[in-house]
């Protein structure tokens, strides 16, 4: 691809000049002028460039510029000779009309370049809103009528605006990582708060984003819009549509005409499947970064300001390093300064230092031979001395003739009974156990044991000879 088939070749040849700055001005100048007009009258052009470009013309230095001396002489001439430039490196044309007057006439080309500058001057004026509810209106407009020819041009509006808003919420994304490059060449309190409140707030979140989020947001009218596609990906609505955008001339054979209508339904389902992920998403996280970026610089400008506060600031914090005894001698000239100190609560605390665990050899266990008597004995008393058998009994002495007791009246002498009463409580949920546990909202000490309040009742039908019967 050859751009200079499309432009000319020197077209750009003046914002590379040293005067580029007057030349930029001037191009501003014309993309205003042409903004009302079909064509602008040459002398109009040349009174608005000699008014508003008047001290810049006085100041410019034309020496390696091919002007004639005449042109030089004064700003009127200046002004001739800008006009000169400009139209010698194609940025517009002129025409004569019936009345002989000169017109110029601004190129395509040139007209859309135009445009871009003064975006990026003074920034785009499309919002969010204009393309989420475009598509949305015109799909449901469409929606109601009968006409394959309103679905065909609803569709292809959808499928512009959809695109249309790709486009401006990547431009979005990267507006807001050119403030992060603002930022950091600005050296004032006042400057970061203004470019961030005024410039960003105005320009990014009010313009663009709070409309995608609360007027206007994707989420809300993206089911609608992929619900009424869903509806013409029917076979017949398609070919509908398919053959008005056919008798249109959209396309040159049915086929054709069929095939592009589906790709446009997926295509706008699938923008609006990952418009939130890819791109809301990304730009929420993008703006969090940056409003955390200028937070901790405006902290960092108020704490190391230039002014008496930020002095004191950073002495204080050199008087709390180890070396503030020196920079406090330092200054005695200046101040009569003098140490004081107090023991807090980790006064006297260390930090423990990180040990790195060192990797040593495994150390091996030798497999010794397990007296198997002892502990068929240590088994045999764990068995013998709680078994279920020595729970029951012990619980029966317990309860003798009453019909409910307490935890707190139970035998508690040793170990062994505090054992004995932790074995009933579990003992109490078996169905073959002759009571039943309750547990209270409270607790007693005995010696020096901590135990719950329980209420142990005795079913009924169980009494001594049924209770000590064998399990």
């Amino acid at each position: 691809m050859n751009l200079f088939t499309v432009i000319p070749e020197e077209l750009f040849s003046v914002l590379a000049s040293p005067n580029r700055k007057l030349y930029a001005d001037a191009l501003e100048i014309l993309y205003e002028s042409y903004q009302d007009s079909l064509k602008i009258q040459e002398e109009s052009f040349y009174m608005l460039l000699r008014n508003r470009l008047e001290q810049q013309l006085a100041q410019a230095d034309f020496e390696d510029e091919d002007i004639y001396e005449e042109e030089l002489r004064d700003v009127s001439g200046r002004a001739r000779f800008l006009i000169r430039k400009l139209y010698s490196k194609k940025w517009f044309a002129r025409e004569r009309d019936k009345d002989f007057q000169e017109y110029i006439i601004v190129p395509n080309y040139s007209s859309k370049i135009l445009e871009m500058f003064h975006q990026l001057l003074y920034g785009d004026t499309r919002k969010g809103s204009l393309y989420v509810f475009s598509t949305y209106s015109s799909l449901k407009i469409a929606q109601e009528t009968d006409r394959a020819y309103d679905k065909m041009m609803a569709l292809y509006s959808a499928y512009e605006h959809t695109d249309e808003l790709v486009k401006l919420l990547k431009e979005v994304y990267h507006n807001v990582r050119r403030f992060f490059q603002i930022q950091l060449e600005l050296y004032q309190v006042n400057d970061v708060l203004a470019k961030h409140f005024d410039d960003f707030g105005e320009n990014v979140v009010e313009k663009y984003i709070r409309p995608l989020k609360i007027k206007d947001s994707v989420p809300k009218y993206k089911i609608p819009i992929q619900q009424i596609l869903d509806e013409w990906l029917v076979d017949e609505v398609t070919r509908e549509i398919a053959n008005a955008s056919l008798q249109e001339g959209r396309q040159k054979t049915f086929n054709e005409a069929y095939d592009e209508i589906r790709k446009m339904i997926f295509k706008i389902k699938d923008r609006y499947d990952t418009m939130e992920e890819e791109y809301l998403e990304e730009i929420d996280r993008q703006v969090r970064r940056y409003t955390r970026a200028t937070t901790l610089k405006i902290e960092s400008l108020t704490t190391h300001d230039q002014n008496i506060r930020g002095n004191v600031n950073f002495l204080l914090d050199k008087l709390a390093e180890p070396e503030g005894e020196a920079v406090a001698e330092g200054l005695q000239d200046c101040f009569v300064l003098s140490q004081q100190g107090y023991l807090a609560s980790r006064s006297l605390y260390h930090r423990r230092e990180p040990v790195q665990r060192v990797k040593s050899a495994p150390v091996v266990i030798e497999n010794e031979a397990v007296d198997q008597e002892a502990q068929a004995q240590m088994e045999q008393l764990l068995k013998s001395r709680f078994s279920k058998q020595a729970v029951r009994n012990f619980m029966l002495s317990q309860f003798g003739e009453k019909q409910v007791i307490y935890s707190n009246e139970l035998q508690l002498g040793n170990d062994v009974d505090y054992i004995m009463q932790m074995m009933a409580l579990l003992r109490g949920g078996d169905q073959d156990s002759f009571y039943t546990v309750e547990y209270l909202d409270d607790f007693y000490l005995e010696g020096i044991y901590k135990i719950p309040q329980i209420r142990f009742t005795r079913k009924e039908g169980n009494n001594l000879v049924r209770g000590i019967s064998r399990v």
